[in-house]
């Protein structure tokens, strides 16, 4: 499908790895998240000069930032759907910062990024979620890589579960949270569960750090939940990242 098709049609239907703020440290209480929904989109562009020239044009119109939204666009390094190489999250702090039902044919921005572009790119995922945990100590700008964990939660003790080991795992150099899908979460998607850092490095220590304990957890959670992928990221125009 191609990419202007599809991210008009998403828009028009609805009229939605995660950004990072000045928040909890390790053990406190999770902070309110700098957003409340978002709309993740992976695609597979066969231009990614191009896409993030596009891109940043977009953001830097100033129609996201005049609703409050935002958005950041990320490299996929691995676990893109369909061959996607490239995912574009919006970021909205409340029902108020949405697009309005008209967006694609009012605002000039929309039109000359998304209505015209003659790009061969292709939507091959567009998924809708709310954020319900967050925890996130440091800047923003720290946190450049992700990784991602689609679940499919098949017991109502999930995330009561999930929040009480990623508060044990954490160590306060990372951020990390969860969300809930709300439209479009595929073969039965329900959470995204993540975990930020300020490098690959960083993420492969930590996955190190905690081999040892991982096939306890495994365990614990197997009556709880289906894994059905993961996915590491990086943000690639940061200019554009949520504040």
């Amino acid at each position: 499908m191609n990419r202007v098709k599809a991210f008009i049609n998403v828009i028009m239907a609805v009229a939605f790895f995660s950004s990072a703020g000045t928040f909890a440290a390790h053990h406190e209480q999770a902070a309110p998240s700098p957003w409340k929904y978002s709309l993740s989109i992976e695609s597979e562009t066969r231009d990614l000069n191009g896409f993030l020239a596009d891109s940043k044009k977009f953001a830097d119109s100033g129609v996201l930032a005049k609703r409050g939204a935002s958005m950041t666009v990320y490299q996929i390094n691995a676990g893109g759907h369909s061959g996607a190489n490239v995912m574009t999250e919006f970021y909205y702090p409340n029902a108020d910062a949405m697009p309005s039902p008209d967006v694609m044919v009012a605002s000039q921005a929309h039109i000359d990024t998304f209505g015209t572009n003659p790009r061969d790119d292709d939507n091959v995922r567009a998924t809708f979620y709310q954020n319900i945990h967050f925890v996130a100590p440091g800047e923003p700008s720290q946190y450049r890589v992700y990784i991602g964990y689609s679940v499919k939660a098949t017991n109502s003790d999930y995330v009561s579960q999930i929040k009480e080991i990623m508060s044990d795992f954490a160590t306060g150099n990372e951020a990390y949270g969860i969300n809930e899908v709300i439209a479009g979460g595929l073969n039965g998607e329900t959470h995204l569960v993540w975990w930020g850092y300020d490098s690959q490095a960083s993420l492969m220590e930590d996955l190190e750090r905690t081999r040892a304990r991982y096939d306890e957890v495994v365990a614990r959670l197997t009556a709880s939940r289906e894994i059905l992928r993961t996915a590491v990221v990086t943000s690639i125009l940061n200019s554009a990242t949520p504040e």
